[in-house]
């Protein structure tokens, strides 16, 4: 073994055996032990220098190395450090650099120079920042993107080991208690001054020392208001109560609110909170905030503040709505489908019972309104909804598929004839919506019907018409446009934001008239929805019905529009094949669509036919599908053939009797 001159400091041992020294330490974490020996000895946190012996910068830096250069700064001679490995229990690493002349130890004179070592370590090691977070990034104010992160370093020495706690302005960041800080910038709050406050703590808790570092100023680019919370839409208050409406933005700098009541700015309202105490009907509006910093404003969506009146309830909701787009002398309409449709299935959302058909003939329509009036008694609600062809001479008028080209009045349905047959049994509510042009005919092309004198329809009601809404897609003398490439047509966009809402009706219609208001463009500004109203009670299309055992006529009227999905065997007794149709509505909730589908039947051709010819094409093919679909399948029609085929050449048919499964209604308004 060499001998050492055991007053010699660590640094002076040959660099071949400081390097096994290190190696023996960093193996099975033996510098762990060495490591808590001194913390216990010098009276502080075990945790806290462990910590920082393991924060390694460089690739091939150890924790073994850290502590043995920590302990060399401190002037650790040879002879204590071999002390200190003695009394540890590390055997294998004394070994290295034990003396073969020395074989025993003077203990009382070794806890001496320890006790003195660990004097100087601790006299020798005040608390003191060497890298504060301005001198990394070489610069005293730092700009950054939102979504980026924000790195700063700060980095300290001393003994006991230092402790890290990051601040932003005044206020300390939680979990930010090492040495880095890495933050995602995610808010204008965020800006500021960030600064690292370093501590000197014993092991029994006292603190030793502070210092703050030097301070680093964060700026963030610019950014547009973005609104993070919008005030609610609809909010019911009851008389002489108090109400808020908050909403919340985030952009840099900061944003300015000012709040709004029916397009008049609320004086001293700047907050993003607006209190009403005392609430009343001079209340009632739609309330906004307009939001703002220098680069950019928006406004909030509007708030229907109303006052909360008490709730009704129905005897029944039913709605009857009618799409005429397929016309045979006029122009086809390709929105009311997809108007109708909507509309229906967001009334069967809120509870309405709905009775939706596709392209009639002014017969069927006739029909259908004669059966619909009857289940309009006393206490039901009841929504009359047509899209398709019309126009106004004196009252508003709609076109059936099979209008003549020159058309007269009594060609079409007024709206007088509507309230005639639905105001006769004087139901609680009445609303008919009328989605379609309030143009004059031509005189050019239709110079006929301005000679024709009309016929007048007389309704009377009981209640003197109170309770009655009419609203009209578009104002006298105006026209009703579809929208290209949209789904649906201007009128139904917005009616169906707030048909299926809990809000009064005469709100709803106005809400459709604003909202309509507030995204004119082009031609569009021609359409200019309507509504008249003699309602007298807070109804709502949301209202509950009763439980109890519904009219009669209502019960029948559930009869008539009864519908469920059937799947039936069926057998092609020439190719010996037997497998299941299924029958269903091809688009909800129209009921005079009804879908036939061989789902199961492979590897053949499939075609559909009517037995008896149609004078107006009623059976679309899709041969991919395996299906067809059937508009107003009607009884005298006779039964659907389906054939199939195997490589071109028929191989077997089958008759299906449709009329036995298609709603009841159907029945009837054909007949």
């Amino acid at each position: 073994m060499t001998k050492f001159d055991k007053d010699a400091y660590i640094e002076c041992l040959p660099l071949n055996l400081y390097k096994e020294l290190v190696n023996a330490l960093n193996k099975d974490e033996a510098w762990m032990t060495l490591a808590s020996y001194v913390a216990e000895q010098l009276q502080y946190s075990c945790t806290s220098w462990i910590k920082s012996l393991q924060e390694t910068k460089q690739p091939d830096d150890s924790p073994g190395q850290r502590l043995l250069f920590e302990l060399n700064i401190k002037m650790c001679t040879v002879e204590i450090l071999r002390t200190m490995l003695d009394d540890c229990g590390l055997a294998n690493i004394l070994s290295i650099i034990s003396d073969p002349g020395i074989m025993t130890r003077i203990y009382s004179l070794v806890l001496e120079q320890i006790a003195y070592f660990l004097f100087i370590i601790v006299c020798l090691e005040p608390l003191k920042i060497i890298v504060h977070p301005i001198e990394k990034l070489q610069t005293d104010t730092l700009t950054i993107s939102f979504g980026r992160h924000l790195h700063l370093y700060c980095k300290a020495i001393g003994m006991p080991p230092p402790s890290y706690a990051w601040y932003h302005e005044d206020t300390q960041l939680q979990n930010c208690t090492s040495s880095e800080l890495d933050i995602t910038i995610n808010s204008a709050s965020q800006a500021g001054k960030y600064k690292c406050k370093v501590f000197q703590i014993k092991n029994d808790g006292i603190l030793l020392s502070t210092l703050t570092s030097k301070t680093i100023t964060v700026q963030i680019f610019p950014i547009p208001v973005t609104i993070e919370e919008q005030p609610q839409p609809i909010l019911e208050v009851k008389n002489h109560e108090s109400f808020t409406l908050r909403c919340k933005a985030n952009s840099y700098p900061k944003p300015y609110y000012q709040w709004f009541h029916d397009n008049t700015k609320l004086e001293g309202e700047v907050s993003n909170t607006l209190h009403i105490k005392q609430f009343s009907s001079r209340h009632e509006g739609r309330y906004y905030c307009y939001i703002y910093n220098d680069f950019s404003e928006v406004y909030t969506q509007r708030a229907c503040v109303m006052l909360d009146l008490p709730r009704l309830k129905a005897v029944a909701k039913i709605a009857l709505i009618i799409a005429n787009g397929e016309y045979d002398y006029h122009e086809c309409l390709s929105n009311p489908k997809n108007d109708a449709a909507h509309i229906g299935n967001l009334l069967k959302e809120i509870g309405f019972e709905v009775i939706c058909l596709l392209n009639l003939s002014i017969t069927q329509m006739r029909t259908v309104i004669k059966l619909f009036s009857k289940a309009l008694v006393e206490g039901v609600y009841g929504l009359f909804y047509f899209a398709g062809h019309g126009f106004k001479m004196q009252e508003s008028y709609m076109l059936a598929i099979d209008a003549p080209k020159t058309y007269l009045r009594r060609d079409a349905i007024c709206e007088s004839e509507l309230l005639a047959a639905f105001l006769e049994n004087d139901p609680e509510l009445l609303i008919i919506i009328l989605d379609i042009c309030q143009t004059l005919p031509s005189k050019e092309f239709n110079p006929e019907i301005y000679n024709e004198v009309p016929t007048v329809n007389v309704y009377k009601s009981k209640k003197n018409l109170r309770n009655l809404i009419q609203a009209y897609s578009t104002s006298s003398h105006r026209p009703s446009y579809e929208r290209e490439n949209s789904k649906y047509g201007l009128y139904v966009t917005h009616l169906s934001k707030y048909i299926n809402k809990d809000i009064p009706v005469t709100k709803l219609f106005e809400n459709v008239g604003k909202s309509i208001d507030s995204c004119f463009k082009g031609k569009e500004r021609n359409q200019i929805p309507m509504f008249a109203s003699s309602i007298t009670k807070p109804f709502r299309l949301t209202d509950a019905t009763y439980k109890n055992k519904p009219p009669a006529s209502i019960s029948y009227l559930n009869e008539l529009i009864s519908f469920s999905t059937k799947t039936l065997d069926v057998t092609f007794k020439q190719a010996n094949i037997c497998t299941k149709v299924t029958i269903s509505l091809f688009m909800e909730p129209y009921l005079n669509l009804i879908k036939v589908k061989l789902p199961d039947l492979q590897n053949v051709e499939i075609n559909f036919f009517n037995s008896v010819p149609a004078k107006r094409n009623n059976l679309y093919h899709k041969q991919h599908k395996k299906e067809c679909w059937i508009h107003n399948p009607q009884v005298n029609d006779g039964p659907v053939v389906i054939s199939i085929s195997k490589h071109g050449t028929p191989i077997g048919a089958t008759l299906l009797h449709i009329q036995e499964y298609i709603p009841c209604l159907l029945k009837v308004i054909n007949s």
